[in-house]
């Protein structure tokens, strides 16, 4: 051995890490032919002649066994005693040479430069293509190489180590690593990614198609409206006119839900000046909401009826956020009325149906009917798409134990805490 170690020497401390699984049932994947060379990111053919050479010269044993998650058996690879000793003398030698051995098992513990100038124009074109990911994505998507050189697991999934979707990306001409987020970003389209897809048309540079694509999905197709993805749409900042309303309406939704509640309302007072009636509507929304989660219940009651004016007290969401605001300042039958008379128009669908079940059952709740609160609660849950609701449990249980029906309240209590999932109001 010399400042570095050879494949065979490789494979030998590669085995060296599964002998434990020599008289198991079943074996790991990483002990095959494939596993392997993906392991050491070798050509299937590079492992299959070293492995000949070692099994020729005693240090490695060939079986027949079963795959672990596998239909078939399969030839897998362990170490016999002999190689058992080369691999202590490898490791031996390595530590006195300062051979940090790591790096060549496991590319997860690759260091960029390291992999990036060991490769080939054609392979550092795949590595860079797989490292614009930030999401595991399926092998298939990406070009063959002759080498194992991605990180695959069993069911075809490529997850790239942190370290080197940091390094590898900044050794990239800026405009061939936009054409690799411009091909995730199209991936991401034939999945249904859309939270994926608008990261990469942002860094693809394709700001129409990403201002499009919040226009007509919306944010609800875009995931927790988090500080990222609030970072996402203000970087969009300077939208076409075609979809400059929508754009700012999802942007003061997310920073409001995001917890900015300072810049909700700057883009509320946008909307709000806006030529557009649906526009103003929304800003009118969306202030009314800012000033709710501020505790003026009072002031976002005072907007929500306005807006309802707009909308001949039809919308069915406005009407909910009024009754949700009635309920925060304690005007609990006022509330019933409203949620009554929205569920009186007919036009409430599943989602809205349970957020009017809900605040019924608040209703009920705040003003001492433990009954009418286990009832609308139960069909609240009974029209939700997600039947297991933190909050949802924590009020059924409040609600039994105002009926002094103990054990169901602890039985909900107790799916609470299993659950552990609290309800975001929208």
């Amino acid at each position: 051995m010399t400042g570095t170690l050879t494949v065979g020497e490789r494979i030998i401390l590669h085995l060296a890490q599964y002998s434990k699984h020599i008289d198991s049932y079943d074996a790991p994947m990483d002990v095959s032919q494939d596993g392997i060379a993906a392991a050491l990111r070798i050509s299937r053919a590079h492992a299959a002649i070293e492995l000949k050479k070692l099994k020729d010269g005693g240090e490695v044993l060939e079986k027949l066994v079963h795959i672990k998650r596998g239909k078939t058996k399969r030839k897998v690879y362990f170490l016999m005693p002999l190689g058992e000793e080369r691999a202590a003398q490898i490791r031996k030698f390595a530590e006195s040479e300062g051979i940090d051995i790591e790096p060549f098992l496991d590319i997860k513990k690759c260091k960029g430069p390291e992999l990036w100038s060991a490769l080939d124009d054609q392979n550092k074109s795949v590595l860079a293509q797989a490292c614009v990911f930030r999401r595991p994505f399926p092998r298939d998507v990406l070009p063959g190489t002759s080498i194992s050189l991605l990180p695959v697991n069993a069911d075809g999934m490529v997850d790239m180590p942190s370290d080197l979707r940091t390094y590898i990306p900044s050794q990239v001409d800026p405009e061939l690593l936009r054409q690799y987020h411009s091909q995730a970003a199209d991936h991401w389209l034939s999945v249904g990614e859309y939270r994926e897809r608008l990261h990469h048309l942002l860094k693809a540079g394709r700001l129409w198609e990403a201002e499009a694509m919040v226009a007509s999905r919306g944010i609800a197709s875009l995931g927790t409206a988090d500080r990222e993805l609030l970072e996402m749409l203000m970087s969009l900042d300077n939208a076409t006119e075609r979809y400059r309303g929508r754009l700012v309406h999802a942007q003061a939704e997310v920073a409001r839900r995001a917890g900015d509640l300072d810049l909700a309302i700057r883009k509320a007072v946008e909307l709000r000046s806006s030529a557009d009636p649906a526009d103003r509507l929304n800003g009118l929304i969306v202030e009314a909401l800012v000033r709710r989660g501020r505790g003026d219940a009072d002031g976002s009651l005072s907007l929500l009826l306005a807006a309802s004016e707009n909308t001949r007290g039809e919308d069915v969401r406005i009407e909910c956020e009024i009754a949700e605001s009635l309920i925060q300042s304690g005007r609990y039958q006022e509330a019933r009325g409203t949620l009554d008379r929205i569920i009186a128009l007919g036009k409430a669908d599943g989602d809205q149906l349970e957020r009017i079940f809900f605040l019924l059952g608040t209703v009920s709740l705040r003003t001492g009917d433990g009954a009418s609160a286990v009832r609308f609660f139960s069909k609240c849950r009974g029209t939700a798409r997600n039947k297991e609701d933190c909050e949802l449990y924590l009020r059924l249980s409040d609600a039994y134990g105002l009926m002094g029906l103990t054990d169901k309240a602890d039985e909900y209590a107790v799916r609470a805490k299993k659950v552990q999932m609290p309800r975001v109001t929208m």
